[in-house]
């Protein structure tokens, strides 16, 4: 989750398999969930503490210090993650905008939702504990603090055991998680946006030889009648998962995995609207679905939709209308990466009934320049990875 952004999820199920040779990749299938959101709504839960904090929009810091939880909201992945000997499953969001892993913790009150509600890590239970002690917090602003300790043990993921993972044992957990079909996170952002110095998962693979190359890519499924959400592979990629082959940006800031985007182009049929024009940077977030764009910059382009109401502060827009909806042009180093509407418009089910979602969301990045955070919106229609040896990031267009 952009450790400074609102909330989404990436859900994965996966299935742990026996121990698996070193240095291949390690497949890891997505499995889609309903959101937060769409949960919410089904039960009819109270929304005026959230509403509050839609309002209030936090504006995220440089560092892993503030995290916004809002986009965890709009989580459609989770995946399973075991942790300790023997393996004690976690469903895991996999996200690029964190640099920590934390799960709930056996010493979280029980009279606290976000604890009761979920999965709790119990170290005595493992025989490869280690105990840590640091104290470990995040401060989410208004919408309270995720607070614990560091704790080592083993970790496993799909195929794969590694030794001595140091990740957060949370005891006291922002209420915005209770409804969360996720149990933690597992961040996949680079190790200076660790909290604490702790390193993250993805190093310690790497470091432990678990796969071969310094690269992780994700592969999302937009098609909402299946269960299956696509895969996040480990120490490469998967050529059945993409057409033709990778084009390359450099990532300008070894932190969240930010690139340069010239511009972002709408074309009507009557005319063509351009965003973004000046160049900006984009941050790519694995946990969200939505495209988070300045307030003025959501305006505008939601109104292009035709937007008929707000849902749980996301913009309503007719799903009748989407086969006429336009193109969405991203355009990096000159290059155009072109989504379709229905790629990037979100329909979600409560109780029988289908609302359709505009992907932008206003969010203001506290930074000098303008800022987008881009998720699955994008994301679907191109297979990103993600390459930590070279510093770049590739998009080729998805099967």
């Amino acid at each position: 989750m952009l450790q400074n952004s609102k909330m989404k999820f990436l859900p994965l199920y996966v299935t742990i398999l026996v121990p698996v040779t070193l240095c291949q990749l390690i497949s890891i299938p997505l499995h889609r969930m309903k959101s937060t959101r769409q949960l919410m709504a089904e039960v009819g839960t109270d929304l005026s503490d959230l509403e509050y904090f839609l309002k209030s929009k936090p504006k995220p810091h440089r560092t892993n210090d503030s995290v916004a939880l809002f986009k965890y909201m709009d989580s459609e992945f989770y995946g399973i993650a075991q942790f300790g000997h023997p393996g004690q499953p976690f469903k895991m969001v996999f996200d690029t905008t964190w640099g920590n892993t934390w799960v709930p913790s056996s010493k979280c009150s029980w009279l606290s939702p976000p604890c009761f509600l979920h999965k709790k890590y119990n170290s005595k239970a493992s025989s490869t504990y280690y105990p840590n002690g640091t104290t470990f917090k995040i401060d989410f602003g208004s919408t309270g603090i995720l607070k614990g300790f560091l704790s080592t043990d083993e970790f496993n993921i799909a195929h794969t055991t590694v030794k001595n993972i140091t990740f957060a044992e949370a005891v006291n957990i922002p209420m915005t998680f209770a409804m969360s079909k996720a149990d933690g996170v597992l961040g996949l952002g680079f190790s200076s946006i660790s909290v604490d110095g702790v390193t993250p998962i993805f190093y310690s693979l790497l470091q432990q030889g678990a796969i071969a190359q310094p690269v992780f890519s994700f592969y999302f499924n937009r098609d909402h009648t299946s269960e299956r959400g696509g895969n996040l592979i480990l120490g490469g990629s998967e050529a059945k998962h993409y057409n033709g082959s990778f084009t390359y940006f450099t990532v300008t800031e070894r932190g969240y995995w930010k690139i340069k985007m010239d511009r972002m182009e709408v074309d009507t049929g009557k005319k063509t609207v351009g965003e973004c024009v000046s160049g900006c940077d984009v941050i790519l977030d694995t946990s969200t679905i939505t495209i988070r764009v300045p307030n003025k910059t959501a305006k505008k382009l939601n109104d292009l939709f035709d937007a008929t109401s707000e849902w749980l502060g996301r913009t309503r827009v007719p799903c009748n209308l989407i086969p006429k909806f336009p193109p969405l042009s991203f355009v990096f180093a000159e290059k155009y990466f072109i989504v379709e509407s229905h790629v990037y418009i979100q329909k979600v089910n409560v109780l029988g009934v289908t609302f359709c979602l505009s992907p932008f969301v206003a969010w203001d990045f506290n930074s000098t320049r303008e800022t987008w955070v881009i998720g699955g919106a994008f994301m679907s229609q191109y297979y990103t990875e993600f390459d930590l040896g070279k510093n770049r990031v590739g998009f080729a267009l998805a099967r």
